[in-house]
């Protein structure tokens, strides 16, 4: 219902969201001082455009309360400050801001305007190469001669091809079942210095004798171009053979793994071949094979982030940087960023300001509780 006017004042009652001035009509919105009063709760936001004709502008919650789910609860744009009175709440309670990029190609930066221009840098990083295989064959000899055609390396589940100085353990993504003897000295480096690393073993077993399976961290036995790995020994007839493998280099570009006994040259059953569960050797990167996705929080408070792209429930402090490592080059992510609590005056934090106007809004003679940005 409408309120007669009076002199130069504009009465108005206002019970829904949506910009004041047209709730004012057409006449009334000219008059120099505009007075409008809630008579119920608004959910939305409450808009007042610019007019040279107002003087004064007077916003009376009347004990209601303005809640914007979304945004901010008024949008002032007039070049007079809006005089806000009243006990009821303005508030946003927006806690949520979103960042999102699917392109699995990016790196670089992105702004997130909605979090005070918090931002998500993505780089590309050199990361540990994944040279662990399972199911390994060592080389099948003949009087001491070694075919490569029935020859298995090390079939890893990631493979590097060699750069042009094998054994410095550097280099490209390939494909492939197996390495070449080249690709397994670059693996190994050619002075075996991979092999002697802290993080490299390899599980040997044999079930015809009830040997294994036994996992080794370091050789057995060693001289400058062997590493011996050896579950034990068996007697047959009376010769004792040793049951286990080598690694061995033949030469800077030449590294195989090896049965510790000739059985061809011996004349002895292949049961005394072992078998290789696993190896894994360490210090071998991949350059530009992963990507790190950083977030900082240029919030004025901590947020939590989540959507495990990713971030997941992940809590950032205010000015602080989170940072995910990938061993893939996806570069894309998706994060979701969520606020809460309040200030030292009990005021809610929200993701925007209870005024997202070009002008401003007078809060003297407000008594409610209002929300407050989180910038």
């Amino acid at each position: 219902m409408s309120v007669p006017l009076i002199s130069s004042v504009a009465f108005t009652e206002v019970d829904s969201a949506g910009t004041l001035n047209e709730k004012a009509g057409t006449t009334k919105s000219k008059l120099p001082i505009q007075f409008f009063r809630l008579t119920g709760t608004i959910n939305g936001n409450l808009t007042m455009t610019d007019d040279s004709a107002h003087k004064k502008i007077i916003l009376d919650t009347n004990g209601n309360n303005i809640i914007n789910s979304s945004g901010s609860p008024i949008t002032n744009n007039s070049s007079t400050d809006v005089v806000l009175k009243g006990s009821g709440n303005v508030q946003s309670t927006l806690l949520t801001f979103t960042s999102e990029v699917t392109d699995t190609s990016n790196t670089g930066t992105t702004t997130i305007s909605a979090a005070d221009n918090s931002t998500v840098v993505v780089t590309s990083v050199t990361r540990d190469a994944d040279i662990t295989s399972t199911g390994v064959a060592c080389a099948k000899g003949f009087r001491g001669s070694f075919s490569s055609s029935t020859t298995h390396y090390v079939p890893a589940s990631e493979l590097i091809t060699t750069p042009s100085n094998p054994g410095t353990n550097s280099g490209e993504l390939s494909g492939g079942a197996a390495t070449t003897a080249s690709d397994f000295a670059t693996v190994c480096g050619t002075d075996l210095g991979n092999v002697d690393a802290s993080g490299f073993s390899i599980t040997l077993s044999n079930s015809t004798f009830g040997l294994g399976p036994t996992t080794f961290t370091t050789h057995t036995s060693s001289d400058t171009n062997n590493r011996h790995y050896d579950l034990g020994t068996v007697t047959s007839g009376s010769n004792t053979f040793t049951v286990g493998v080598s690694i061995v280099k033949r030469s800077d570009t030449d590294i195989r793994i090896q049965a510790r006994t000739d059985l061809n040259t011996i004349g002895a059953s292949t049961s005394l071949d072992p078998t290789i569960s696993n190896i894994t050797i360490p210090n071998n990167t991949v350059a530009g094979g992963g990507r790190t996705i950083a977030f900082t929080n240029n919030l004025a408070i901590s947020c939590v982030l989540s959507g495990a792209d990713p971030f997941d429930s992940v809590t950032v402090a205010a000015g602080a940087t989170n940072t995910q490592t990938r061993s893939t080059t996806d570069g894309s992510f998706s994060l979701t960023g969520t606020i809460s609590g309040s200030d030292g005056s009990s005021r809610p934090f929200a993701m925007k300001d209870i005024n997202d106007g070009t002008g401003s809004v007078d809060e003297t003679e407000y008594t409610g509780t209002k929300s407050v940005s989180a910038f």
